[in-house]
Order: structure tokens, then sequence, then C-alpha cells
């Protein structure tokens, strides 16, 4: 039993080396996070000595020590498990209406053009529109080292060229972060929210003083888990989210990536397990 314990060990760390470098050969060394792969395997190696040192000299050993770091290793690769699960789960989403508003995520912009994730998602949101040319477009993104540009005024110019109208456009260029971004996003909604519900003139059409606009997340499958919770806790309701594509061959280094994310932004109180809103 230990014996295969240890050849899977070992086999998942040559898993892990031949997709590292597949991420090279593929996307080169400048993927963000790439580095993880060679982390996993260093670990799954170390389990797999472990394991094999455990079998082979249990009696040098302090009889608590294996039971304690299997337990620990095993429970934490189940919770890895059940939230990159949920990741992958809520990236195959689909939904039948387009929303008032719709927050386009940001995604890198090079010297040279936009990224593949940033045109996938601006291609889904130029979809949403045609099904809905009453919804409304927040592009929104900073400037992030290495980007050309602020995000968001390159997703703006690639709409308007697309053929979406500038007055459905809402331009929101700061933040770096998820949590930032739609943070943001949601300050400008909240504007164009009040601005809409107020009349301007005789016969104007506005909305209802009660009426409550529904708002939805634009961004890569793998991310809208992560970004769907953060927009609740920011306190809409139930957030609409609208998978756009994402890269196959690099799916499962993002869905990875995002798992590690959504632990970081779930420690740092951007969004709570339990969904409670807070009412913006």
């Amino acid at each position: 039993m230990k014996r295969a314990l240890v050849t899977t060990f070992f086999l998942l760390a040559g898993l892990c080396i031949a997709y590292f470098l597949v991420i090279l050969g593929y996307g080169g060394i400048g993927t963000s996070f790439c580095g993880i792969w060679p982390f996993f395997a260093l670990l799954f190696i170390i389990m797999g000595i472990f394991t094999g040192r455990s079998e082979l000299h249990r009696d040098g050993l302090p009889r608590f020590l294996p039971t304690f770091v299997f337990t620990t290793f095993g429970m934490g690769v189940a919770v890895f498990a059940l939230i990159m699960g949920s990741v992958m789960a809520e990236s195959h989403k689909t939904v039948d209406t387009v929303p008032d508003y719709c927050i386009v995520m940001g995604a890198r912009v090079y010297p040279n053009g936009i990224s593949r994730t940033l045109m996938y998602r601006l291609d889904k949101a130029c979809e949403a529109f045609e099904e809905n040319r009453e919804t409304k477009l927040v592009v929104a993104g900073g400037q992030e080292r290495g980007d050309a540009v602020p995000e968001a005024l390159a997703m703006y110019n690639y709409l308007i060229l697309k053929g979406v109208p500038g007055e459905r456009i809402i331009l929101q260029p700061h933040g770096t972060s998820t949590a930032e971004i739609i943070t943001r996003a949601l300050r400008l909604i909240d504007t164009d929210i009040r601005f809409l519900k107020t009349p301007k003139g005789p016969g104007d059409k506005v909305w209802a003083e009660d009426y409550i606009p529904s708002v939805g997340i634009i961004t890569s499958d793998y991310h809208l888990l992560r970004a769907c919770r953060i927009a609740h806790k920011q306190g809409v309701e139930d957030p609409v989210p609208i998978s756009a594509e994402s890269d196959s061959i690099l799916y499962p280094h993002q869905c990875v990536r995002e798992s590690l994310a959504f632990v970081k932004d779930l420690l740092m109180g951007n969004f709570s397990i339990d969904r409670d809103p807070e009412r913006r």
C-alpha cells in the first residue's frame, strides 16, 4: 500500500513538471504564477520521500509524526480540491437574459495589443450587448505593471471599434485587484442609477424609484466564482455570471491560480462563505 502511495506521489510530481514545461513552451516564463507547478512537484517529491522513509525507518520516527503529516497533507488537498471544484463548476454556468449593467473585468494589455484573455471577455461583452442593446457595459481595470495603457481604455476602444455605442459604455480605469475594480465599478453604477431615476424633462423615461437594476459580471470562466462573490459582498443581491471563453491549455493552471486567489480574498474579508449581502 505504501509503495503504491510513494509511486503515486512521484507520478504526480512528474505530471506537475510536465505541465510546467507545457506552460513554458506555450506561454513562456512570463506566464503569471507558473512557478506554482515546480512547487507542487517539490511538495509531492517530499511526501514521496517521507512516505518511503516512514516505511523503512518507522522506529526512528515519533509515533505521531506520520499520522500528523498525512492528515495535514490530506486535509489540505481535500480543501483545495473542494475550492477548485467550485471554481470549475461556476465556470460552466450560463444565463438566459442579459442584465441592466454588465461589469466587464479587465486583463493584460500589451504594447502590441490586448491579451487573448481580454479579447475573449470583450467578445463576450459584444455578444451580451447584441442580446440586450439596453444594457450598459462597465469596462473596468486600471494600469498594472506591464500594461501599455489602462485596461479600461483599451477595452473602450475595442468595443467602439466593434460597433458598441459610446453612450452604452461606462469607463472605470482604476484598480488592479478584483475587489477594488468591482467596488469602483459598482460606485459608478450607483451614480448612473440615481441619474436614470431622476426626471430631466417632460416625458422623460426614468426608472421607478423602487426599481433595482440587475448587475452581471463578464469575465473568464475560471474567474466567475470569486468575482460574483465579491460583487455579492458589495451588495449586489444576485450577480449574474456571464462566462467568457478561456485558453483550454492554460485552463488547469488558471483554475489552480484562481483557487489560491479565492483563499486570499476570503481571508482578506472581500467576501464570505455565507454570502450575506451588505447592501450598497
